[in-house]
């Protein structure tokens, strides 16, 4: 009986929750619907319009249709539309399931916009097997002053985090720990604030931020998935206990004549703003996508991290899963030291129009080939023994794969992600098997790009 309660509450959050889809460019070129419906016909040109799936270097986004989206926003009085919009409260399911908590049952609310006066929101969530209720307060606001968009935003409450800092995202975790027990996230518990203030510009975002957080490790309480399957990672890697007041500093750029992203970030935590722990970490980033003959799209990204001071498990950088190398399982390698460099190539038409197969529109499937490198060195989180190396990685650690995708885009809710099965090989001496593994991400995935007109 519980499972069946939480197939259904996981099933909701993942519907329900709320996407940020990238905002379309001005200028679109229309292409007709197609004969069975117009919602077919949409999701075919969000097919043929590369943009908003990789940015930059394609076409824009078919915005046929939106006239009646507009005639229906004239036929109100000026002004009523927004104050209805800026008052109505809005409410979702927040549920979720992992190993650590088990499922989770609650809810989140939500109340403004933040051009406006502001947004504030809550959430708040009972986990079944943690036996403690999750849940935060949050606000946020935005403007926009000389040509940037700023956004403020501040949260309080208590919340299972990922120990991945460059994979916070739990939701597809979520569905495989609860499947068929395929989650590989390493969780923490985090109790206490966070603030950051965010600034973008056509070239250039940066972001302070400040956090105060008590740190706390979880121990495995849900060993169960539905089709019974033994759990990918039984265990769970211990935090370190603490609190831990820690400063955060981004910044990205564009570069001005190819369509590249540039990102470094650092993060400061030490005893003189009241820290129980004392480490400085930094990550740089380079990623970009080059179109090739309106067929094809390249993706080559870099990503080099170092870690000094206290050698933290969740201040560490780890390697493995859909963000670095596929081969491995997610974050199955750690250390205080990270480089990673891979490159796809992706198809950007319809496979199974070009080999004249049969299909509905909304059902547009790509391919895709990959190859990576990358290796971690400094002190193991799991307590293996310290790999060599200080600034740079010995040799002998590189791990090297190649592989190939089938990838879909839906569309909805993030037309600038998509759905991919990865098939992985290892390459070089001592490589294990090959992988097959499932995620849900963007073409670019070690930067965030941005562009004209957006913000925050």
């Amino acid at each position: 009986m519980r499972r069946c309660l939480a197939a259904l509450a996981l099933l909701s959050c993942l519907v329900a929750h709320p996407a940020r889809a990238q905002a379309p460019p001005d200028t679109a070129v229309a292409r007709p619907a197609s004969a069975d419906t117009s919602f077919g016909g949409y999701l075919e040109s969000l097919r043929d319009s590369t943009d908003v799936y990789f940015g930059s270097t394609v076409a824009p986004v078919d915005t046929a249709g939106l006239d009646s989206a507009l005639a229906a926003g004239l036929a109100r009085p000026p002004g009523e539309s927004s104050r209805v919009r800026r008052l109505r409260p809005e409410a979702a399911p927040w549920l979720s399931f992992n190993r650590v908590d088990g499922p989770s049952y609650g809810a989140s609310v939500a109340v403004g916009r933040p051009r406006d006066l502001g947004r504030i929101g809550g959430r708040a969530a009972y986990a079944v097997g943690s036996d403690t209720w999750l849940g935060a307060g949050n606000y946020t606001k935005a403007l926009r002053s000389g040509g940037i968009d700023w956004s403020f935003r501040a949260e309080a409450g208590r919340a299972t985090a990922s120990m991945d800092r460059e994979r916070p995202d739990l939701r597809l975790s979520a569905m495989r720990a609860f499947l068929w027990g395929g989650d590989t996230r390493r969780y923490l518990r985090r109790d206490g604030f966070e603030t950051s203030l965010d600034a973008a510009h056509v070239w250039w975002r940066g972001r302070l931020g400040y956090r105060h957080h008590l740190e706390s490790p979880l121990e495995p309480t849900a060993r169960w998935s539905v089709f019974g399957e033994n759990l990918s990672v039984p265990d769970n890697l211990a935090a370190a206990p603490g609190r831990n007041h820690e400063l955060g500093y981004l910044i990205g750029a564009r570069t001005p004549w190819v369509p590249f992203f540039a990102e470094a970030e650092h993060f400061t935590s030490t005893g003189s703003i009241g820290s129980d722990f004392e480490y400085r970490r930094t990550r740089l980033s380079l990623g970009g996508d080059l179109g090739i003959g309106g067929g094809f799209v390249v993706v080559p990204q870099i990503s080099y991290g170092r870690l000094s001071g206290e050698p933290l498990p969740q201040a560490s950088f780890y390697l493995g899963g859909m963000h670095s190398l596929r081969s491995l399982k997610g974050g199955e390698r750690g250390g205080t030291g990270m480089v990673l460099a891979k490159l796809d190539v992706l198809e950007l038409p319809d496979l199974l129009e070009v080999l004249r197969i049969p299909h509905p529109a909304m059902l547009p499937i790509q391919a895709g080939a990959f190859v990576a490198t990358g290796a971690v060195w400094g002190v193991d989180p799991y307590g293996g023994p310290t790999r060599p190396g200080r600034d740079w990685p010995n040799r002998e650690e590189f791990l090297h794969e190649a592989g190939i995708s089938i990838l879909y885009r839906p569309g909805i809710p993030d037309p600038a992600t998509y759905m991919q099965l990865n098939w992985a090989w290892p390459i070089g001496p001592g490589a294990g098997s090959q992988r097959f593994s499932v995620s849900y991400t963007r073409g670019l995935d070690l930067v965030m790009p941005f562009g004209i007109g957006e913000g925050p």
